[in-house]
């Protein structure tokens, strides 16, 4: 069976099931990656300042260390893929309270494993593939244990 009849058969589109041909979107969300990444990073330094407890800081340095190898991977595939450095842009922390904190550390973590995955679906390259499967696992990760973090204090 052939992918055409496949997706006829489903009513798809060709072009849905091919989406890692647009090399422009690919492009763009790995920028995207990297500066959600960044923010990320922002966001767990901030944490471990409103941590009420060392261990609950500790397990917040942890999740932060893990953005960081995964920063560093992303900038390594975008200058690979560009040719330059990012122009890397965190967007801003709002929250003032810990508990204001991991509940957007979790939203955050939540739209960069849906764009991990989308990102992840963009390309053929099992060497990005892995990355984003890489970077997808960790947030589920993170995200989890946010919410633990999240239990522990009410």
């Amino acid at each position: 069976m052939s992918i055409q009849s496949l997706s006829e058969q489903v009513g798809y589109p060709l072009a849905a099931k091919l989406q890692y041909r647009d090399v422009r979107k690919f492009l763009e969300q790995v920028e995207w990656s990297v500066n959600h990444t960044a923010t990320l990073i922002r966001s767990y330094a901030l944490l471990v300042k409103l941590a009420p407890t060392e261990d609950q800081a500790d397990e917040v340095k942890a999740m932060m260390q893990q953005e960081k190898q995964q920063f560093t991977l992303l900038e390594t595939l975008y200058r690979e893929l560009l040719g330059g450095e990012p122009s890397v842009q965190p967007s801003p922390q709002t929250f003032t309270t810990y508990k204001d904190g991991l509940r957007q550390t979790v939203c955050l973590e939540r739209a960069a494993i849906r764009q991990y995955r989308d990102t992840y679906l963009l390309t053929p390259s099992l060497r990005v593939r892995d990355l984003f499967f890489y970077a997808l696992s960790d947030g589920t990760d993170h995200m989890v244990g946010l919410m633990m973090l999240q239990q522990c204090g009410e």
